[in-house]
């Protein structure tokens, strides 16, 4: 293939990419790494159009621009994924764009020649691909998920690409400019580009839906007031845990808790209190339980709770606890909460209950607590 449509088909890719990214955004318009790699996208168009036109010839403002708007590209698309990654954004790429700005034009003024521009150029490409390459790498999450393989090693390939070109451009510059048509130059300059850039594209597009996909079951699974599990996803989890306690023959118990005279706070202070008051119980309860425990809002100002392998006295002690760490909390309405909690448990060697008898024995037992005078606990016999 010659120069002129390898540089074509990159121009077509780049082209391509900007307007994925761009619909993308008009799709997401408040994300702010959507933003960021939708500019970034237009800008690598305007870059690799004006610089494979322009052919090395010695046009001052538009090899200025070309190049200046290439780097740019980079710097944006590494501040989308800061911002994908909700990091606070950072002067380094924005400090090495201008730097390239400011020593390609002091070149351009010296009129050093194109193999001296060529070099500049893939050296700050090759800088702003290795911190891409690392904010990737470093960023939150696991590293172990397809989209997140697939940036790393797109960006791999990238940085193999540039490297080489540094490289062969220093031992041999002729040969390895936009403009030549060598083989080595034209797989360097363009094939290798149009791969790496494809599959970063698609990276970062499937590294989006994954988190949109998170969210969605997040969202499913949890209770937008509290962040705790929603009523659907604690039965599911309890009842799984029931059948594994069933199997595996170890206890477990279950606990229904309420906000004592609930109504009150409403009445009194209206329903943001209500709402608040709520949200720092369930941080409360929360912080009290193990990590293998579920919580969840089962409605209005209810909690349940499933405690895996904890039988009916280990159980009387946490929600003893439980009750006096709410009792003792400073709640941010100014006013003192207490709350009450009803417990079932079911035995090691116990069998025969289901998911129902077992909340339903938790209600009795939460029903008894409230008669006998709230903040307390009752266990049902």
């Amino acid at each position: 293939m010659d120069v002129l449509t390898a540089g074509a088909a990159l121009i077509v890719v780049q082209l391509c990419v900007a307007l994925v990214m761009a619909g993308i955004f008009y799709a997401a318009p408040t994300e702010t790494c959507t933003r960021f790699w939708a500019l970034s996208g237009v800008s690598f168009a305007i870059g690799v159009l004006m610089v494979v036109l322009n052919a090395g010839a010695p046009r001052p403002l538009i090899l200025i621009v070309g190049n200046s708007t290439l780097i740019l590209g980079l710097v944006l698309q590494w501040c989308g994924i800061r911002a994908f990654f909700q990091k606070t954004q950072a002067r380094t790429g924005w400090v090495l764009w201008l730097l390239f700005v400011m020593l390609f034009i002091l070149l351009v003024v010296r009129d050093s020649g194109i193999g001296a521009r060529a070099l500049l150029s893939a050296v700050f490409v090759l800088v702003m691909l290795l911190v891409t390459l690392v904010e990737m790498w470093t960023g939150p999450g696991s590293r172990t998920t397809f989209a997140r393989k697939l940036t790393v090693g797109s960006l791999l390939l990238l940085v193999i690409s540039y490297s080489g070109r540094v490289v062969a451009t220093v031992v041999n510059t002729s040969e390895l400019l936009p403009s030549s048509s060598n083989t080595l130059a034209v797989v360097l300059i363009y094939f290798v580009p149009i791969a790496g850039t494809l599959l970063f594209c698609n990276g970062l597009l499937l590294l989006y839906f994954e988190r949109v996909i998170a969210d969605k079951h997040h969202l499913a699974t949890h209770d937008e007031l509290t962040g705790l599990l929603n009523r659907r996803a604690l039965v599911a989890g309890g009842e799984r845990e029931l059948r594994l306690a069933q199997r595996m023959h170890t206890p477990i118990t279950v606990a229904l808790a309420d906000i004592d005279l609930f109504k009150q706070i409403n009445d009194t202070l209206g329903h943001e209190a209500g709402d608040r008051a709520i949200i720092e119980v369930a941080r409360l309860l929360k912080d009290a339980c193990r990590s293998v425990d579920l919580i969840g809002r089962y409605g209005g100002e209810e909690f349940c709770l499933v405690f895996p392998g904890t039988d009916e006295a280990v159980a009387r002690t946490v929600a003893e606890r439980l009750v006096q760490t709410v009792a003792a909390h400073r709640f941010s309405i100014d006013r003192n909460i207490s709350i009450s909690i009803g417990l079932a448990s079911m035995g090691a060697a116990e069998v025969g209950q289901d998911w129902a008898q077992l909340v339903r024995r938790a209600d009795k037992a939460l029903y008894a607590a409230k008669q006998a005078g709230r903040n307390r606990h009752e266990v049902s016999a």
